[in-house]
């Protein structure tokens, strides 16, 4: 592997993942700026519990690893997998940054109707165009392939674990906030379920 390639895998994946989670918190404020609330809210049902404790410790303990790394920590625990090819981790490190971008315009297309979790009020209407109205979901999409391309990308076992973590998550999250938006729209969210797919 070239001193080039070496170092983008090194530093480029932490960059990505430090990148999306400043920009994630800036939204969050310009959001409750915009609704004169908070944006953010998880339920207290033990489901909930569990998934922002997954979330938390993945994106926390994805961080600390990519970090590590990239620093030359020698845990072998975060150092990649023997073997993997320097294009197969470029192709992740890719994959991480299409997944950044996807999850950017897609939280930027949802504007002040955004929201982190099951709120305890919901928006006041739903976003169905744009990339929502290609997948539901597109925001957690592009989270799910910004994960999964930063294990590509340091396949180490850290992130490996991080990125089934966050995996897990969403698969809950996605479900309840279902719940929550057929509870809260009623038959327009019937109707956009049923035109529009979960994920792709």
């Amino acid at each position: 592997m070239s001193d080039a390639v070496d170092q983008l895998l090194r530093f480029g994946p932490p960059i990505v993942l430090v990148v999306t989670a400043a920009w994630l918190a800036l939204a969050t404020w310009r959001t409750s700026a915009s609704i004169g609330s908070r944006p953010y809210g998880f339920g207290r049902s033990l489901r909930q519990r569990i998934a922002r404790l997954l979330f938390a410790g993945s994106i926390v303990g994805a961080a600390l690893a990519l970090v590590a790394y990239a620093r030359g920590a020698t845990i072998p625990s975060l150092h990649p997998i023997a073997g993997e090819a320097s294009m197969v981790r470029l192709a992740g490190l890719v994959l991480a940054v299409g997944g950044q971008v996807l999850t950017l315009f897609a939280q930027g297309g949802m504007g002040r109707r955004w929201r982190v979790g099951v709120p305890e009020t919901a928006p006041d209407a739903l976003v169905t165009t744009g990339l929502f109205g290609l997948c539901r979901n597109p925001v957690f999409l592009g989270m799910l392939a910004m994960a999964a391309g930063l294990a590509v990308a340091v396949p180490s076992p850290a992130m490996i674990v991080c990125a089934v973590a966050f995996w897990i998550a969403c698969e809950i999250q996605v479900r309840d906030e279902e719940r929550f938006l057929q509870h809260s729209f009623g038959p327009a969210y019937v109707a956009y379920r049923s035109a529009v797919r979960r994920w792709i």
